[in-house]
């Protein structure tokens, strides 16, 4: 019988060391929970929203959003962030949690629908609420994200409001 605990008693040991010596999931996606290359899109975007040309209409169900560039690197670096996001988002990841419009819009990501069409300097994104909520919380997000294209880096570490909080 002593024999059986001690086995127990090493397999829970080894367990546990191998579990204490893993990263942590923020750890294995870059240290702040985003990968590195999907941070490295959205460095590149507010470090050029000077040149990143947005225009929103805000629909009933939601809104449509044009946002296109000149420059041909910040053109990859939408086109690359918006697939990146719908990826994440669409596997129940979150982005930006602390800020509370972000923490609404993922919470919501399921009552919305995305579509996302390339264009020949950006990209073109639809997005349609299911629910009179996740319409406002659509429109929310688009205004937020202009705030982004329109201010950079000053606008990056403010927190915005949430519309149904």
């Amino acid at each position: 019988m002593k024999t059986n605990s001690a086995i127990k008693s090493l397999f829970i040991c080894t367990l546990l060391s191998t579990l204490a010596a893993l990263p942590s999931c923020a750890q294995q996606a870059g240290g702040r929970g985003m990968p590195a290359e999907a941070r490295e899109q959205i460095h590149a975007l507010f470090d050029n929203h000077a040149s990143i040309h947005r225009e929103v209409k805000l629909t009933a169900d939601g809104y449509t959003a044009l946002t296109e560039s000149d420059d041909p690197k910040v053109v990859a670096a939408l086109k690359k962030h918006v697939g990146q996001m719908q990826l994440r988002l669409g596997e129940g990841l979150s982005v930006r949690r602390w800020d509370p419009a972000f923490a609404e819009y993922c919470d919501h990501y399921a009552e919305l629908d995305h579509e996302f069409t390339p264009t020949d300097k950006g990209v073109r994104m639809t997005v349609k609420g299911r629910t009179a909520t996740a319409v406002k919380i659509a429109q929310n997000h688009a205004r937020v994200v202009s705030a982004f294209a329109a201010h950079g880096w000053s606008e990056h570490d403010k927190k915005h409001d949430a519309v149904t909080r």
